[in-house]
């Protein structure tokens, strides 16, 4: 491997260190927990920041990976913070921005490392976008319950253009997004009965597909 491929790799691998703890400290600092006290702090810190709490929670979307949060969870907070539209907005906005950033990631790093971090699963996601192309994609990402990082890091090794991964991605995060940000919209308005009850009622809508075998080994090779 050439000097410069190596550095290439050194400076990458800095950026995700650098990003992770910046991410930890930041959790530990904002006390991101799913607590009532917890939720309030976040959103009255969101909304002091003004025209800089979109941006900031955009940031959050992208680089939750770092800071140990899911997108479900990321998405919850965007509803309870900005409200069904602004939640919905800057929700799909920072799902395609790191969709995009995890697609040339693993451009850049190799099939040796992304396989190296997730193994059968990403083998299982780069044989069916190999097999389906950008509708597997658009599937996976459009599921509430679809893995995405290892999704969106396959496709950056399939032969998928840049704007054919964008474009399946585009469409499918509203439909991820919606549900999530409803939620969270009405988390601190409800009883804990009441919101435990609209979440599991989620869940079980987004599990039945998951019933049926077929669709359960297309979408996760056999596996929950």
């Amino acid at each position: 491997m050439t000097a410069p491929r190596w550095r290439r790799r050194l400076y990458i691998l800095l950026f995700l260190t650098a990003a992770f703890l910046l991410g930890s400290t930041s959790q530990e600092q904002l006390g991101l927990s799913f607590s009532v006290e917890g939720l309030q702090q976040f959103r009255q810190w969101v909304q002091s920041l003004g025209w800089w709490g979109p941006g900031v929670f955009v940031l959050l979307v992208i680089f939750r990976l770092f800071i140990g949060l899911s997108s479900h969870l990321v998405l919850i907070l965007g509803g309870l913070a900005f409200g069904l539209a602004g939640g919905i907005l800057w929700g799909c906005l920072g799902l395609v921005i790191s969709a995009l950033v995890l697609f040339y990631l693993a451009r850049l790093l190799g099939a040796d490392w992304v396989r190296d971090r997730f193994g059968n699963q990403y083998m299982v996601m780069l044989e069916r976008i190999q097999r389906v192309g950008a509708l597997a994609i658009f599937a996976i990402t459009a599921h509430p319950l679809g893995l995405l990082t290892p999704a969106h890091l396959a496709a950056g090794l399939v032969g998928l253009t840049a704007a054919q991964f964008a474009a399946a991605v585009a469409l499918a995060v509203p439909i991820r997004t919606v549900p999530y940000v409803f939620l969270g919209t009405a988390v601190l308005d409800l009883t804990w009965v009441q919101a435990l009850a609209i979440a599991a009622v989620m869940l079980v809508v987004f599990a039945l597909p998951l019933c049926s075998p077929k669709f359960r080994a297309w979408m996760w090779g056999g596996g929950t």
